[in-house]
Order: C-alpha cells, then structure tokens, then sequence
C-alpha cells in the first residue's frame, strides 16, 4: 500500500506476525526484551492460546509450542533460528546481527545453536524461571480451586 503526504511517498508493509505461548513467562520476557527495538512497528506478537489467533495457522498446538514461529508479510512460515533471522533483520539495532546470521558458517550452524539456547533458555541472564506445569500461569489469571 503507498500512501502520498505532502509529495512524499510513503510505503507501508504488513507486520512479520510472532505466533508465541501468551501463558509463558520466558515468551512473555522475549517479547519485553524484543518491543524496544521495534522503532519501525515492523512486529506483531500473537498469542496463540486465543481460538481467533489459532485459527490463523495450519500449524498444530504442538508445532506452534515446540520453537519460535513467525508469518512473513508475504505469507511464509519461518521456524527457529529462520524466524530470529527474520525478526532480527527488521530491528533496526540488530540487522547487522541477521546479515551474519545469515551467512555461512553462521547460517549452517544457526539452527543447532537455536536447539541449544532454547533448551537452556532459562539460564539467560534475567531470563524468567523455569514453569513448574507444562504450560505456565498467565499473568493475571486465577486458578480454580485454590
């Protein structure tokens, strides 16, 4: 879509859609650390637990919960280290980091390096604690019968 003010062109794209776990702390942390950055609006956090944000994906309960996964402005699914890419190159602060993410032996190792820092999440410094259920409590949220 291009929009004209005062002569000037302006371009405006569709966000890159972060699909996460809203009941989880260190999804929820992610996105604190992330948001800052944003200066350009270019980011959009979903969170998948609400019926109308599923119902946006083919994806299962289980694929959504096993890595990061992000919807491009032009349609496509990017995973794991490919959705950090993704997200990283449209962080003004960070593009530099997705240009050498992006290239090799950045590029080959990545993904393995992403297994690796998402097993041992928690032991990021300030990063929240590990849930003690296998899907954490969210914010706000009461538990019946307690």
């Amino acid at each position: 879509m291009e929009v004209h003010t005062q002569g000037l062109a302006m371009t405006f794209t569709q966000p890159y859609q972060i699909f996460l776990d809203g009941s989880c702390s260190f999804c929820r942390w992610t996105r604190k650390q992330i948001e800052p950055y944003d200066s350009n609006s270019r980011l959009r956090f979903l969170d998948f637990n609400d019926p109308s944000v599923a119902a946006q994906t083919t994806l299962t309960p289980s694929d959504l919960r096993s890595e990061m996964n992000v919807r491009t402005p032009e349609g496509a699914w990017l995973r794991g280290f490919d959705a950090w890419v993704a997200i990283l190159r449209v962080l003004p602060k960070f593009a530099w980091l997705a240009r050498i993410a992006g290239l090799p032996p950045l590029r080959w190792a990545g993904p393995s390096i992403y297994r690796f820092v998402a097993r041992h999440r928690h032991a990021i410094p300030g990063a929240p604690e590990t849930c003690t259920a296998e899907v954490c409590v969210a914010p706000n949220s009461r538990q019946h019968g307690s």
